[in-house]
């Protein structure tokens, strides 16, 4: 499937997961905003989260923090930088969302969801970013 297709069926399966959960959302208008959605959390607080598909691979979930568009020079990234305040991650392999804090890192992150052939430290655990265990956000 076409990247930016994926995209818009990501955002489209979150909306709705976010709904079943009884979770307002609201769409900004147009395409030029730098979030995908607003969530509202129990105490009435508005996030602005950006909407990311995951992918499978060597038993992590990874995905990539940062937008993409073309111009006539080609292909430009930009990271967030604070215009999110967190990411909403969806696995299809996995059939699981992930929420992590748009400052947890700059580019690039993987959840690890397979046991390592070495523990380290530094791994980030699948199961601490799940949405359903860490939504509402503190």
């Amino acid at each position: 499937m076409e990247t930016h297709r994926k995209g818009d069926l990501t955002e489209a399966i979150v909306i709705a997961e976010l709904k079943k959960r009884a979770i307002p959302v609201s769409i900004p208008f147009g395409d030029n905003e730098r979030y995908d959605v607003v969530t509202e959390t129990p105490d009435g607080r508005l996030l602005k989260v950006q909407i990311k598909t995951g992918w499978m691979a060597d038993g992590k979930v990874t995905f990539h923090g940062k937008s993409q568009h073309t111009n006539a020079s080609g292909n430009v990234y930009e990271t967030y930088d604070g215009d999110v305040d967190f990411f909403l991650v969806y696995c299809y392999e996995l059939k699981r969302m992930y929420w992590i804090r748009e400052d947890e890192f700059r580019t690039q992150m993987s959840l690890r969801v397979e046991e390592p052939e070495q523990v380290k430290p530094s791994i980030n655990w699948a199961e601490d970013y799940e949405f359903d265990a860490t939504w509402p956000p503190g």
